[in-house]
């Protein structure tokens, strides 16, 4: 487990331990997904009115060995997973290749819940698009598909892994369910999720 500088945010128990904390953990690789506690919750693809560039459909043979992203990038997500408590916070990670073709994340879209609940997730279908054409524009792919979860461990739930249509994106998962966030990385394909070991540097 490597340690990372974390920010400030609220404490799902109500108490201000996760303010005080001055870390945040990267999950190394594991066998799969424990869903006996995952909270449900995946962006809701069929809903948008966007449709995935051809790029980012495009499957490749094996699953990433392990994927890197920047200390500054990783904070990005843990603080937007703090903005969005006490509900879950989601968003897409654009990247030069697919983590699958060694390529690394360079931005995060930041977006809206539209669900606004704790339990699940829907991103907003304007704010979709517009990341979608972003991303399309600046001759780069969907890295990733990000989400948090705010009472539960990072692990996808049967909902994430029925909605997970980015055969070489990876699914990115930060917990706040402890007093340290946890961000672990996930390839889900034909519904088998294996999780990906996730470097920060």
């Amino acid at each position: 487990m490597v340690g990372e500088a974390g920010a400030t945010g609220a404490d799902p128990g109500g108490s201000d331990s996760r303010r005080d904390s001055g870390e945040a953990a990267v999950a190394e690789a594991g066998s799969g997904a424990d869903e006996s506690g995952a909270v449900e919750g995946a962006p809701d693809w069929s809903a948008s009115f966007h449709q995935p560039p051809a790029s980012a459909l495009a499957r490749t043979s094996a699953k990433p060995a392990a994927a890197h992203i920047s200390a500054q990038l990783l904070q990005e997500l843990i603080d937007w997973a703090r903005d969005g408590y006490p509900n879950e916070a989601c968003g897409i990670v654009a990247g030069d290749r697919s983590a699958a073709e060694g390529g690394r994340p360079s931005v995060f879209h930041r977006l809206t819940n539209a669900a606004r609940s704790p339990s699940r997730y829907l991103i907003e279908p304007r704010e979709q698009l517009d990341a979608m054409l972003a991303i399309d524009d600046a001759d780069e792919v969907v890295w990733g598909v990000f989400h948090s979860h705010v009472a539960s461990p990072a692990e996808p739930s049967r909902t994430d892994i029925g909605l997970a249509f980015y055969p070489d994106s990876l699914y990115l998962i930060c917990s706040l369910a402890s007093e340290v966030p946890v961000v672990r990385a996930w390839w889900i394909v034909d519904g088998q999720p294996t999780e990906v070991s996730l470097s920060v540097g």
